[in-house]
């Protein structure tokens, strides 16, 4: 998994996602487990992104932690820190996600509208709070106003005008 073009926002989000996958004793990094990093960054635009399309938040954390509490555990050991197939897929296709902007480096952004992009459980749950693809493509040219991200750290820009 290269990281090399993720803005440090996005980095922090995918070691986030890892570190939660340890913490909960998973055999691998899952979709549910990028999204529960999405939901718990403060700082970022994902929370005003959802608002925006009248995503119920409580909701989705709601039937996330559900999620999460279904994922295998393992029975001591260290936690294989793999990505499963679902989650790699959600990094490979932020690729396809960055030209739909003009951007050169991977926001946390392009990792939500990744996540709607695969199909299983997580995409699921986002769909089924009202999430669409269209609808958070529009709200994040909204919120950025024509820029776009050429620097690992240019998002913080737009994320000061919310």
């Amino acid at each position: 998994m290269n990281l090399n073009n993720f803005t440090i926002k996005a980095q922090e989000i995918v070691q986030q996602a890892q570190q939660l996958a340890f913490s909960d004793q998973s055999p691998n990094i899952e979709t549910a487990h990028f999204l529960k990093a999405l939901l718990n960054d403060t700082d970022g635009p994902i929370s005003y992104l959802l608002k925006k399309n009248n995503v119920n938040i409580s909701f989705v954390e709601n039937k996330l932690q559900d999620q999460l509490k279904r994922l295998p555990k393992l029975q001591g050991g260290e936690p294989a820190q793999n990505i499963s197939r679902e989650a790699n897929n959600v990094i490979l296709h932020t690729a396809n996600v960055l030209k739909t902007f003009g951007d050169e480096f991977v926001t946390p952004e392009h990792l939500l509208i990744s996540l709607l992009q695969v199909n299983d459980d997580t995409s699921k749950l986002l769909k089924d709070a009202g999430l669409t693809e269209k609808g958070l493509i529009a709200a994040i040219k909204e919120l950025r106003k024509g820029s776009t991200v050429s620097s690992q750290t240019s998002e913080q820009q737009y994320n000061s005008l919310q």
